[in-house]
């Protein structure tokens, strides 16, 4: 029987490994930096909290309110990447086999697993606060500092919602539909109808919007502005209109009780969430999972084989001698398969043929692309379908409507490049390759081929109808997007980074963020081409220097 004792140590032991991850960090000070975007210390016109015309003097209570709703919407979106992902990791590792043959139930496991994804992003959640309160104090509008309406945002609202997807991160690592990245793009739409469309909507108020707005309006009123006509949204935006100010103490008594009981409903439903995925996790064990339907022993990939029983016969059985062969003959093993329980072939770098520099880049590229798409045939039935739509739409004035859904498409194909999450340790085999710079580049080229294959037909029909800015606004951002993904591979050697900072970055160009249009959807409003190109070639050289950093250091 797992104790409480064991059950916080498993997870304690589970987060520390996670925290000193890439990704950890690139996440954390992502959230630091929604912050000071949230709450932003000098005159910024840019927002993460809207109320229209109006901008609130830096109370705890205000402060706290801000950075807490910022903190929901970022981490709810790219915390889920970071959190999900490690019962396959247990399970590629072999630390889920040594799992299986402790007394550890497939409940405990995965009640660990849910208090471990809590951590990493309460952790994240407490450094926010740091930062509210920091603001704060560097800002000046009140010293005075109320440390529970400054907190009671973050536990009332952000921490809840934060259970859910720490619960969600543990059920589609049970689901094997839902484990890769589709499950990723599944959670995306999830963050925007449940995070972002409740807001909108009558659905339920995961943001605690009507509480808080209605608190608002009160404020307003109370300092004789009509408080009527007062829009509010969550969300980042850029605006440099204000018309006056309000003071505004924060979320009360009165409004902290109804939120204590959504955030009540809603850690129950996470619990469930996160623990009904013991229904049919198997907890690795082999048995189990043969019994459920899945593969043979010995159509099971080699880790996960059961192992032949040790005989003593085997000591005293007489090796067979090999016979040479005679010149012109194939050796006795050529042909033969090397099987689980003979030993690893190694490769030795300096007994390797070397490549012919005639070919090496174009055979290197051929080799990274062949990489993004194996195994993804259904792939190219969806960029045909989206090259025949835009082929039948005309532009739509300076743009093409398909061009920004063309280049979302690739999304799982690209945030293959500049790790190699599921290919295995091919260190020895990459050793052959003259220059890691030259397989960077050869990865670089391979997702602008990939982007080039969705966008070709948009950027023809761009051209055709002589938008030429578009077209080069266009051939900027199918540069810019395969840099920003193999940055993303090359800080975190995984997929998950970028499968959660890109559908931002697409969700913020769709709707008209200036700052984040890298395609030109909104026409003159959007970064140059230029700007976008060059950010494309610093984010490449960005991910040049880690590489060669971490040869040097190897």
């Amino acid at each position: 029987m797992v104790t409480t004792g064991a059950l916080g140590a498993l997870a304690l032991a589970d987060f520390r490994e996670r925290r000193r991850r890439p990704a950890y960090l690139v996440v954390l000070l992502g959230t630091l930096a929604l912050g000071l975007l949230a709450a932003p210390v000098g005159d910024s016109r840019w927002q993460v909290f809207q109320v229209s015309d109006f901008h609130g003097r830096y109370t705890s209570g205000y402060v706290g309110t801000v950075t807490a709703l910022g903190g929901a919407v970022w981490l709810s979106l790219a915390g889920f990447g970071i959190t999900r992902g490690t019962i396959g990791r247990d399970e590629r590792s072999g630390v889920g086999q040594i799992l299986a043959a402790t007394p550890l139930s497939r409940l405990a496991y995965l009640a660990g697993k849910f208090l471990s994804n809590l951590m990493v992003l309460g952790s994240m959640l407490l450094a926010l606060a740091g930062t509210a309160l920091a603001v704060q104090l560097i800002k000046g509008d009140s010293d005075r500092v109320d440390v529970v309406r400054l907190l009671l945002p973050y536990v009332l609202i952000t921490l809840p919602l934060l259970a859910a997807v720490a619960a969600c991160a543990v059920l589609f690592d049970t689901v094997p539909g839902l484990r890769d990245g589709f499950g990723a793009l599944v959670w995306f739409v999830v963050w925007l109808v449940g995070v972002l469309g409740a807001q909108a909507g009558g659905g339920y108020d995961l943001l605690g919007m009507h509480r808080i707005t209605a608190s608002i309006r009160e404020a307003i009123a109370a300092g004789g502005h009509p408080a009527d006509t007062v829009e509010f949204g969550v969300g980042l935006t850029a605006d440099n209109r204000v018309l006056g100010t309000f003071d505004w103490p924060g979320l009360g008594p009165g409004e902290a009780g109804g939120l204590a009981a959504d955030a009540g409903l809603l850690v129950a439903v996470a619990v469930a969430l996160g623990l009904v995925g013991a229904m049919w996790f198997h907890r690795f064990d082999r048995a189990a999972a043969r019994a459920g339907g899945s593969l043979p022993a010995s159509r099971l990939p080699w880790p996960f084989r059961p192992f032949r029983p040790f005989r003593p016969s085997d000591l005293s059985r007489p090796s067979r001698p090999s016979r040479p062969s005679r010149p012109g003959e194939p050796a006795p093993d050529a042909g033969r398969r090397p099987s689980a329980d003979s030993p690893a072939f190694v490769l030795d770098p300096a007994r390797m043929t070397p490549a012919r520099p005639g070919g090496t880049v174009l055979a290197a590229l051929v080799g990274e692309l062949r990489i993004l798409v194996q195994g993804k045939r259904l792939w190219w039935a969806g960029a045909l379908t989206l090259a025949l739509l835009a082929a039948a739409v005309p532009p739509d004035g300076p743009t093409h409507p398909v061009l920004p859904f063309a280049m979302l498409w690739p999304v799982l194909l690209w945030s293959r490049m500049g790790n190699r999450a599921d290919g295995g340790s091919i260190d020895d085999l990459l050793a052959a390759c003259p220059s890691p710079a030259r397989r960077l580049l050869a990865g670089l080229l391979a997702g602008v081929v990939l982007a080039l294959a969705v966008a070709a037909v948009p950027i023809t029909r761009l051209l055709a109808a002589g938008h030429t800015r578009a077209v080069a606004a266009a051939l900027a951002g199918v540069l810019l997007v395969p840099a920003l993904a193999l940055l993303c591979g090359t800080v975190t050697r995984g997929p998950r980074l970028f499968q959660s900072l890109y559908p931002m970055l697409w969700y913020g160009m769709i709707n008209h963020l200036a700052g984040l249009d890298f395609l030109g959807v909104t026409p003159d409003h959007g970064p140059t081409p230029i700007a976008v190109a060059t950010t494309a070639a610093a984010l490449t050289l960005g991910a040049l220097a880690l590489d060669s950093i971490r040869e040097a250091t190897r």
